[in-house]
């Protein structure tokens, strides 16, 4: 094998092993997606919080905009074009899935996943990978969005997002609206039922009789009259109508 050959062998392996590298990496996270962080009290950060929001996603490159929010002073926004293969600062995004060894980033100042673990954020407990420089590096696995950076003097953390949410309660969550839709059905079925159940019932017809009325007792400190017949006191001497002496 000549010389030529060689260089042109060594030129080709580098060429493939690099596009198999560029293949494996892949972006974790989606349009429409978000993050906000949160730095510590007292961390030197000007700013109160940053949220990132992602505008689109082309093979290995993310776009979208940072949101800066100040304890005083307006709000500021800039966008962002963000290549997992480069190392950022912060590097907010590495390639999904990242195991313990592989690289972050290349060239020098290049981070290898030093270890795994399971640390909560936003609500949510995640698998996260980490590497260390000057600052420590969380990163979540399943996605490559960084959760945390952490220093001697500071740390800033993620603490809201949409990405994983809260659990199939989350109105980010797709199975979310699924969910209510499913609940309205039920309920509209079971409304249903029991306005059909009620239509087929008739009333019940109740007579009630009312007591029969005592008969009118006479009393017995009365008298009547011999002649006429009117009712008059038991001591009366003469009929009050017309005036026949009693006996």
């Amino acid at each position: 094998m000549s010389r030529y050959t060689s260089a042109i062998f060594v030129v080709f392996l580098i060429f493939t092993l690099s596009s198999l590298s560029v293949m494996a990496a892949s972006v974790g996270v989606q349009t429409g997606q978000w993050a906000k962080y949160t730095p510590s009290q007292y961390s030197g950060y000007n700013y109160s919080s940053v949220t990132i929001s992602i505008s689109s996603v082309s093979g290995t490159t993310v776009y979208g905009t940072m949101r800066y929010e100040y304890l005083e002073g307006s709000p500021q926004t800039s966008s962002f074009q963000y290549n997992i293969l480069t190392l950022g600062t912060p590097p907010y995004f590495i390639p999904a899935n990242l195991k313990v060894g592989d690289s972050i980033g290349s060239g020098f100042g290049a981070l290898v996943v030093a270890g795994v673990d399971t640390r909560s954020y936003a609500e949510a407990s995640r698998t996260v990978v980490y590497a260390q420089s000057f600052a420590t590096y969380y990163w979540d696995q399943e996605t490559g969005i960084l959760v945390e950076q952490d220093t001697v003097m500071s740390t800033l953390k993620l603490t809201e997002t949409n990405i994983w949410g809260g659990g199939i309660f989350d109105a980010s969550n797709p199975f979310f609206w699924v969910l209510i839709v499913i609940i309205v059905v039920i309920v509209a079925a079971l409304a249903l039922v029991v306005l059909s159940s009620l239509r087929k019932k008739k009333p019940i017809a109740v007579t009630v009789t009312p007591p029969p009325s005592a008969p009118e007792e006479k009393s017995a400190k009365t008298k009547y009259c011999s002649k006429c017949g009117t009712s008059m006191p038991l001591d009366s001497i003469y009929c009050p109508k017309c005036g026949h002496k009693q006996r």
